[in-house]
């Protein structure tokens, strides 16, 4: 059994996991106007602290998970991004007024490992927006087979241009604000944030009993309702359970029309009359991309470790395409399994399983 052993936070909510979530629930940060559209910034960051922030997300997870010194060497470390280090890149690029050319992500690993003093395997995974959940799943998979004893999973999502002009490109921005399921939806508001996530078996209350990696090979772009659900059905099935014994689904739901339509058809198909409550963090952080995986893992973690589950919010109206409303009320935390879906470009789908038991 692979157990959540801690974890660190750093978004646009606040510096913790513990501020994030206290200021989830209380005073919602709102994007701010950058690069000429809405973005959830992390205040009072630098792109020359860059390595700097990751390796205080690590600390952070590292205090909460009590690991030693001793540990810590041993400890694989898997890096989910979906831009790397291209807020230096761009920084540098800028500064200097030449092109790009120091294009070896692969480095930030190194580099990070070497500050932090870890000595075992070491890798990063670039699957855009499910880059970091599949580096759990990856990490997990690995504990079991005995390779690693223990893994260090971080998400990193700072900002860049790049990625911001990329989406704007797809014309997949939101002008107003992040509005997952609702019918008058506009597009995604992107986010930075990172995060880190200890795995090993030092019993916690939050076990990842499954999780269940598919690519669909019909598009690039756009995601199938079937293979959604099928993603779905497999993490479920990972952990030797039936879709009844699900408590809460933490959906992708990035606001954009196409994957919101899937992901909703998938979980009908799936549930069909005995839906359990839907859950859209993207609208308290943005879309982080790469990171989302563990960002909106740890958020869902720290309030459950506040005694509850946040409200969706930023949803009006039902779309009629999608027959899918979130959760409006805040709930109290429940005991049971919890389906967390990452769906992204390339055909990249993947769905985690948590167990949580007090």
């Amino acid at each position: 059994m692979i157990y959540i052993e801690g974890y660190g936070l750093i978004s646009s909510l606040a510096k913790s996991a513990k501020k994030s979530v206290k200021n989830l629930r209380e005073i919602p940060i709102e994007p701010v106007e950058i690069s000429g559209g809405k973005y959830y910034k992390i205040s009072d960051t630098k792109a020359l602290e860059y390595y700097e922030i990751i390796e205080e997300v690590i600390n952070q997870a590292i205090d909460n998970s009590q690991l030693t010194q001793e540990e810590l060497r041993d400890t694989a470390l898997f890096i989910g991004t979906s831009s790397a280090k291209l807020p230096l890149n761009e920084y540098h690029a800028k500064e200097s007024g030449t092109l790009l050319k120091d294009l070896d992500m692969s480095e930030v690993c190194t580099i990070i490992a070497n500050k932090i003093g870890m000595e075992s395997y070491q890798v990063m995974v670039s699957t855009a927006c499910t880059s970091s959940s599949n580096a759990l799943i990856q990490a997990k998979e690995m504990i079991e087979s005995g390779l690693i004893q223990k893994a260090m999973v971080v998400g990193v999502e700072l900002y860049n241009e790049l990625t911001i002009k990329g989406f704007d490109s797809f014309m997949l921005l939101s002008k107003n604000s992040i509005r997952p399921f609702d019918k008058d939806r506009d597009g995604l508001v992107l986010g930075e944030a990172l995060s880190a996530v200890v795995l090993g078996k030092k019993r916690t209350e939050f076990e990842l009993v499954g999780g269940v990696i598919k690519v669909d090979t019909t598009s690039v772009t756009s995601p199938h309702s079937n293979n959604l659900k099928e993603v779905m059905y497999q993490a479920i099935e990972s952990a030797n359970i039936s879709v009844d014994d699900i408590v809460l689904i933490k959906a992708h739901a990035t606001a954009s029309n196409q994957n919101d339509i899937a992901e909703a058809q998938a979980i009908n198909i799936l549930f069909k009359d005995k839906i359990p409550p839907v859950l859209t963090l993207k609208p308290y952080i943005g879309h982080t991309m790469g990171a989302c995986g563990t960002n909106e893992l740890v958020l869902l973690l720290e309030s459950l470790n506040q005694n509850f589950i946040p409200k969706s919010i930023n949803f009006d109206t039902m779309d009629e395409s999608n027959g899918l409303s979130p959760n409006l009320e805040e709930l109290d935390a429940k005991e049971g399994y919890y389906l967390l879906n990452y769906f992204g470009f390339g055909g990249n789908n993947s769905s985690l399983l948590i167990k949580y038991e007090v």
